[in-house]
């Protein structure tokens, strides 16, 4: 699931925000296996390159990958020229490419990936004054209309960048054609070639079909001073591909972009309440404020926690509410089957009633309607081990009945897909190649708003949440089962064949976008004892001893 474009008082408090939380160890640089440079930007969460990608790095990257590319333009380069002839698609794959090796490498994590800057994360590096500063006035309003990437004055100061050689008067920059990237003054970020040399790609998730893109930055082709202002923006077919088309790429831990936002909605909180003050003489609506709450958060936990006294006890074949108002349908004749994964509120019941404590817990906004996630393999078989004994003790469930993970088959089952060929679940791990959760007739991407995935990563497919949702914000299944095939992967109880250690894990999560991967039939697995950001679990109910 994926960083939406960033609301502009977002941007603007980021960088009070990081002076005022940074902690002094934060990484500022990033260095990526290619060698690309990428620094922070006041106004976003995303680290950007400081050179356009290169012919050397864009070489590397059509030799290693095997991606089918025969352009040449009409003049020589050098390595260290920024590549040119590069359409939207190129410049995502290449991204693409870069994520995938790395996390393979295991230089970077599930959460963190390389791609292209929004236009708001563009605004930001072009250093536009409504990225840094609310409220702008209308002199500043217009200013930022008129501003270049150096500044107020034309033709431009020398140095500035690479533009038509010989177009604009009284302004040469040694170039005919591309140059070297990081020949021109930088901005004051540290970022070469923001103006100039070549058009540079961004990319909004709310672009789904693409068939247009958008170009900033001007290039070594333009002259005319409207083209080469800060806020230009022109718009292309996607497709397209010239001699004046290059990218740069930014860099994103979406932990990193969470903990900023968290401290961001904080300070808007306040401001909000500081404005509401002044406006009413002190007088805050606390309803108003604890509804603002429950809407971002996706509910007051406490509220969803039921009486125990009030519910009834199990009764096979028929659905089910627990002591937690964890939700339960039949699966079979003596199981019943997590409608939801396990919330927050059900997890944090546990560790406080246990008093443990949760090391690898999100950083990113999470209430209790959430799906748990961070949590290890041990984690969950703790916590079905305490729920059992907890609704035994409140007459919901019999003595011979317990909680427990499902196991890899009990997955496939309830997410529609049984009889599956295979000895294993190595063997069976995607083998059939039509069903996903949401569709057996192989329809994909999944509908809109249905369930929760990498949104900007997935062509005409759309979601409402950045990172994890509320888990009944999900399209339920035929069996009444919701989540199976986004939000958080699950751990299942099986031991993945050959390696005791590590545990089957399924279905897609808020970081998934790969088609073959958000398959019903695909598997992961992973050690029992890691826990990142997109795993969680759900859990079965087993009326009669194992």
């Amino acid at each position: 699931m994926h960083l939406r474009p960033l609301s502009l008082i977002f941007l603007f408090l980021h960088s009070a925000i990081l002076a005022s939380a940074q902690k002094p160890e934060e990484i500022k640089e990033y260095t990526s296996s290619l060698g690309m440079k990428f620094v922070t930007v006041p106004g976003s969460s995303v680290f950007f390159a400081t050179h356009e990608t290169t012919v050397g790095q864009w070489q590397a990257f059509i030799q290693k990958s095997g991606y089918k590319w025969d352009y040449k333009p009409h003049f020589d380069q050098g390595a260290d020229h920024p590549a040119v002839g590069i359409t939207l698609q190129d410049a995502r794959a290449f991204c693409s490419w870069l994520t995938d090796l790395e996390r393979a490498a295991k230089s970077i994590n599930v959460a963190q990936s390389y791609r292209l800057p929004t236009q708001d994360e563009w605004d930001a590096a072009v250093v536009l004054t409504r990225t840094r500063k609310p409220d702008l006035t209308v002199d500043e309003k217009v200013q930022d209309e008129r501003t270049f990437p150096w500044g107020l004055s034309w033709p431009p100061p020398h140095k500035a960048g690479n533009f038509a050689e010989g177009e604009i008067a009284g302004y040469e920059d040694g170039f005919p054609f591309t140059a070297p990237v990081g020949q021109f003054t930088p901005t004051g970020d540290g970022l070469f070639d923001i103006a100039g040399n070549v058009w540079e790609w961004c990319w909004d998730s709310e672009i789904r079909a693409e068939q247009e893109g958008v170009l900033r930055g001007g290039s070594w082709a333009y002259f005319r001073a409207e083209c080469l202002t800060s806020a230009y923006t022109y718009r292309v077919p996607a497709e397209l591909r010239m001699p004046t088309i290059g990218f740069r790429c930014v860099f994103e831990d979406k932990q990193r972009s969470a903990q900023i936002l968290a401290m961001a909605e904080s300070i808007k909180t306040k401001i909000r309440n500081e404005r509401r003050e002044q406006i009413t003489g002190g007088s805050v609506d606390k309803a108003e404020m604890e509804a603002m709450k429950k809407k971002l958060l996706g509910g007051d936990a406490a509220a969803t926690i039921p009486d125990p006294s009030k519910l009834k006890p199990v009764v096979a074949g028929k659905e089910f509410e627990n002591s937690l108002g964890m939700l339960f349908v039949p699966l079979g004749d003596k199981k019943l089957a997590g409608k939801m994964e396990v919330r927050m509120q059900d997890f944090e019941t546990w560790l406080k009633s246990t008093d443990r404590s949760w090391d690898k817990k999100p950083s990113f906004l999470l209430g209790g309607a959430h799906p748990a996630s961070g949590l290890s393999w041990t984690d969950t078989r703790d916590f079905c081990e305490w729920l059992t004994k907890r609704d035994r003790t409140l007459k919901l469930i019999p003595a011979e009945a317990s909680y427990r993970l499902p196991t890899d088959a009990e997955w496939s089952e309830m997410a529609g897909l049984k009889d599956e060929i295979g000895a294993d679940a190595a063997a069976k791990s995607g083998v059939n190649k039509t069903h996903y959760p949401w569709s057996a007739k192989g329809t994909f991407p999944p509908p809109a708003m249905s369930t929760n995935l990498d949104a900007p990563r997935l062509p005409n497919f759309t979601d409402s949440y950045s990172y994890t949702a509320p888990v009944m914000s999900e399209t339920a299944n035929e069996l009444g089962i919701q989540g199976l095939g986004g939000n958080v992967s699950e751990w299942c109880a099986d031991a993945w064949p050959g390696a005791e250690t590590e545990r089957v894990i399924r279905g897609g999560s808020w970081l998934s976008f790969d088609k073959d991967q958000l398959l019903t039939s695909a598997r992961r697995h992973t050690a029992e004892g890691n826990a990142t950001p997109d795993i969680g679990f759900r859990v079965m109910l087993e009326l009669s001893a194992p």
